[in-house]
Parts: C-alpha cells; structure tokens; sequence
C-alpha cells in the first residue's frame, strides 16, 4: 500500500521530532561547550564568567530542562533554542528539524555517550501472548466477534506486557482479562473490565497506526471511520469496510485521507453522540469535509447505547443491520 506509517510526516510537530532525536541530542547540537546533566556551566545566551546555566532532568516529568540561574528563565529543549536563536515556535521547529532530523544529525556534536534514561522516545509496548480460553470467547462473543475475527483483526488475549521495558503490574485474570491489538508494527493493550478508565489502555501507537487500515479491500463503496477497533470488527460483520483513528479527536493524516477518498466512493464518520465524538467530528468534517452520522441520541438517553458495539450487544445482529442500513 502506498500509505507507510515509516514514510509519513505532514506537519513537523514537536512530538515527530521526538519521535527522531532526543532531547539530550537538541541541547548538545546548538550548546557551544560540552554540558552534562545536572552540572552548572557558563550561559551559552551571554559572555558568562560565573557559571549560570544548567539542564537537569525534571523529578516530575522526566524531562530535560534548562535553568537559566541568573534570569530564572526555564524551560524545555525547544524553549532553549527559541531562546538562543531569538524564534517564534514554528521557526524554532523548523530549525531543528531542518539542523538536525533532515540532515541525520541525532549524534551529538561532542560525541557524548547518551544514557537510555536520558531519552525521551517513542512508547514501546511489548506483550506476552496466551492462549484463547471461554472467558475471551465470553467477553467478545457478547459483541458477535469470535476467535476467527480477532485473529483476523491481530487481536490476542495476553498474560502481561511491558512499557518501554518495564514489566506491568497487571496481569491476565478470568475477572480482568487482558488484550493486546497489533495495529502495523505497535501494540495496544485494553482492559475492559478495569475499574480506572487510565488503566483501561496502555499504548505505543501514534497517529500513523490507524485501526483496521491493514484490513480494508483495495476499492469499496462506503467506508466508514468510527473510533474504536471493536467498532470496525463489529462493522465488518456486515462487510461494511471500517478505519478508526486512535481517538476520537486524532486527526486522520492529510496523506491517508486522499488515498481513502481515491479507493472508496464515500467516506462516511459515525462516533458516539457525546462531547468527545461531537468534537471529533467537527474537527475532522472542517479539515476534510467528510460526512457523519450518529446513532439516534435517544439509545444512549434510553439503553446506553453509544456505539454500534453497544447496539449489537444490546439489540443483537438483525437490529444492528437495520440501524446500519437506516443510518447509510
């Protein structure tokens, strides 16, 4: 397919640069001396005799800040050569992505070993599969998905997983299974019975990993953009072709968009009827163009029903292919 979450990039964004290069490699690039982390060292903004500047790692975020010790300016990476280079925001991502990603610059100037701890990279979630037992054929069968479609759609019960080499405390129970999406070459794990809505997902996907992009056919009539993977499986049972971003207020890539719209007649939006699927849909309508529907709000107001997840759960098969035929 012509669509590459490898090859991609519309807007350089602070996070696509990050994605590419460290924070430590930013700093290195543009300081006139060798720094380390956490030892004070003279201004690079200024003729500085007294030593008075210095880039730590933030006990809260994680981060690479500097701290400027005799104006008490701080600020990130992107703020110092903003600062250094006196640019707006947009100029001063331009510079770096210019300086340093397009030129493959991402060792630093000094030759400086880099520690992992340092980094401020990509997600990566790893996972330990399992076999398929009653308690997901349970979970799933409630929603018409059986094994053959979850296999079809890469999605695997697993008995735990990592965050960026970190192994998680959760773990696969019959009370609180575990589920792992493999979405091109990132992971997502879900679980749906958790009792904290942050602890329902753990992801390493970002904008490029779009639900069900791997499944579609190559030409369709309509396809529909929903905001879940559970949607599109759901969706699929009535050989309806189905994509779903990674939230409701992600934006499809321009470059995506124009592919769907050469290989699909109609390119059509259902999310839930509620504030997050309304501004998802304004946001995407604007940028695109691209029409939408909604489940009728009195399912949600009378049965809960927010999405065609819901519904089938809720009103079966033959109902659910009604609505959908009344909603096309």
């Amino acid at each position: 397919m012509k669509f590459s979450t490898d090859t991609i990039v519309e807007k350089v964004t602070k996070d696509e640069i990050l994605n590419r290069a460290t924070e430590y490699d930013i700093y290195s690039y543009y300081m006139p001396t060798k720094f380390e982390i956490g030892k004070v060292v003279s201004s690079p903004f200024r003729e500085d005799k007294n030593p008075s500047f210095g880039v730590f790692k933030s006990s809260k975020s994680g981060n690479l800040l500097f701290k400027d010790l005799a104006t008490n300016e701080v600020g990130d990476c992107f703020k110092f050569v903003s600062l250094l280079f006196d640019l707006t925001f947009k100029e001063t991502i331009d510079k770096v992505w210019n300086d340093i990603i397009a030129n493959d610059l991402t060792a630093t100037k000094q030759g400086t070993v880099i520690r992992d701890y340092y980094k401020n990279k990509k997600t990566i979630v790893s996972v330990k599969r399992k076999n398929f037992t009653k308690t997901d054929d349970e979970y799933w069968g409630q929603y018409e998905i059986d094994r053959e479609k979850l296999k079809q759609f890469r999605v695997y019960p697993i008995s735990s997983f990592w965050v960026n080499d970190k192994l998680s405390a959760f773990k696969y129970t019959h009370s609180s299974p575990m589920y792992a999406y493999k979405i091109f070459n990132s992971f997502k794990v879900y679980r749906p019975y958790s009792e904290l809505k942050k602890d329902k997902w753990r992801s390493g996907c970002g904008q490029y990993d779009i639900q069900g992009w791997e499944q579609l056919p190559e030409t369709g009539d309509t396809l529909i953009i929903t905001k879940s993977l559970k949607d599109v499986m759901v969706l699929s049972l009535f050989n309806i072709p189905s994509i779903a971003p990674q939230g409701e207020n992600t934006l499809l890539p321009q470059k995506a968009v124009n592919e769907l719209k050469k290989r699909f007649k109609r390119l059509v939006m259902l999310y839930d009827y509620d504030d997050a699927g309304l501004q998802g849909v304004k946001k995407m309508q604007e940028e695109y163009g691209i029409d939408y529907v909604f489940i009728p709000k009195p399912y949600l107001e009378l049965y809960g029903v927010k999405d065609i997840s819901d519904h089938i759960k809720e009103f079966g098969v033959k109902k659910t292919k009604e609505l959908i035929k009344d909603l096309l």
